[in-house]
């Protein structure tokens, strides 16, 4: 060969590959980007794998061939690359159908892998943190032994009593300092109830203040509620529950009207302490009103019980009408619903002494109103009856009282009546 020739080869690339040559870089660029891939790759699958590193083999062979071939086809001279080309050759000549089906096999299999890559998972509903082998919450642990019921259960017994001690003076005269009063106290009820527990103590301040001592039994705090005590003659235990004091208070109140202006508070709480400690009372009159109101709050529920069914007190002569203060609106107006009049009373005459009357015919309050200006009786009285049976069976009698024959009207006709004899219709002049 002339030297021509061969720099004319060596010029196309003929002969040994040039490593320096920027084709060579570019195979080894390639290839070294194809190791990166298959090894940064592990999470894929080996279908995968394999069709990248086959299709980059290809690819690379048949560039080498081809830039060996095209080298060689000018000049063709024998050289070592030859042998090469003839590997690459046999390697690149498989038949056409078996190439194809290769290729699309390898793509279905690529096709179907990225399907499920890209495919939505759907996992059962179970708690977060699950774990398949761990139990869930409805399914019980067959170890697990059922807790036993107790055969025979009890609490701690604890029946309270108190008393108001600064509504008892007799009995302060005797112990003025509360250590005296508790001593004085535990002495004589530790003699007298098996099942007091020797505990009493002050709570409160003013008129609040209370005597609290503690029982075992009900029965012996129901005996030393009802009973009356020489050495504490005016000291009045009434039944005692502190968690009523944290309750509503209008589930512990009363309101007491028709109280003349006559009554002060002091003559109020003097009566009403008798049905339990008062917490609180509060007497208010309106605007030109003849008779004054009264809020009374007791220290339990069970105080006021009993005006569910009892609708009126007499107090130094005079009918007051009690209603609770949890009532409704509806319950308190059905309280004055059935009212009946009587007229032509004798002169002076009081609640209480028609109470009798009141009773015999089954009525539940009196009231004789009073003479705005001489503040004296006046000659007729309304009667409240629970029912419009009950009035209508009391106005088909004909009273009498101390010589005088009575009438009965409606409270329609009150301002028909005379002032000074009562009758309907009379002319007082």
């Amino acid at each position: 060969m002339s030297s021509r020739n061969f720099q004319n080869v060596a010029r196309r690339g003929g002969g040994l590959p040039n490593t320096n040559s920027r084709r060579a870089q570019r195979h080894n660029k390639r290839n070294n980007n194809n190791n990166s891939d298959n090894s940064s790759s592990d999470g894929e699958g080996a279908a995968q794998q394999k069709r990248t590193r086959t299709h980059s083999e290809n690819t690379m062979d048949e560039d080498f061939v081809a830039d060996t071939a095209a080298d060689v086809g000018v000049d063709g001279p024998s050289s070592p690359p030859k042998e090469n080309n003839t590997a690459s050759t046999s390697l690149s000549s498989l038949p056409n159908n078996a190439a194809a089906s290769s290729s699309a096999s390898n793509k279905d299999a690529s096709n179907s892998l990225n399907a499920s890559m890209h495919a939505r998972t759907t996992t059962s509903a179970s708690p977060p943190n699950a774990s398949p082998n761990k139990a869930t919450a409805d399914e019980s642990p067959v170890d697990q032994m059922p807790i036993p019921s107790p055969t025979f259960s009890f609490t701690r017994n604890d029946y309270q009593a108190a008393a108001a001690s600064n509504s008892a003076p007799e009995t302060l005269k005797n112990f003025p300092t509360n250590k005296a009063l508790i001593d004085a106290v535990n002495n004589t009820f530790l003699e007298m109830y098996e099942s007091y527990t020797g505990k009493a103590r002050m709570t409160g301040s003013g008129d609040s203040k209370r005597l609290v001592i503690h029982f075992q039994t009900m029965e012996a705090r129901d005996a030393c509620v009802g009973a009356a005590h020489q050495q504490f003659p005016d000291l009045v235990f009434h039944a005692h529950d502190p968690r009523q004091l944290r309750s509503n208070k209008d589930l512990r109140a009363i309101q007491v009207t028709d109280i003349p202006f006559f009554l002060t508070k002091d003559n109020i709480v003097s009566y009403f302490k008798k049905f339990g400690n008062i917490a609180s009372c509060r007497v208010y009159s309106r605007k030109n009103a003849k008779v004054q109101q009264a809020r009374i709050v007791y220290d339990s529920a069970d105080s006021i019980a009993r005006f569910d069914s009892q609708w009126a007190v007499y107090c130094f002569s005079t009918c007051l009408r009690v209603t609770p203060c949890h009532y409704t609106l509806d319950q308190k107006s059905s309280r004055r619903a059935f009212v009946a009049t009587l007229t032509q009373l004798p002169p002076n005459t009081r609640d209480i002494d028609l109470a009798p009357l009141i009773r015999e015919l089954g009525a539940k309050a009196v009231n004789v109103p009073l003479s705005l200006n001489s503040y004296k009786p006046k000659r007729w009285a309304y009667i409240t009856f629970p029912s419009q049976e009950l009035m209508d069976a009391a106005m088909e009698q004909l009273i009498g009282y101390q010589g005088h024959t009575l009438q009965w009207n409606l409270p329609d006709d009150t301002n028909k009546l005379c002032h000074r004899c009562g009758k309907l219709g009379c002319a007082p002049n």
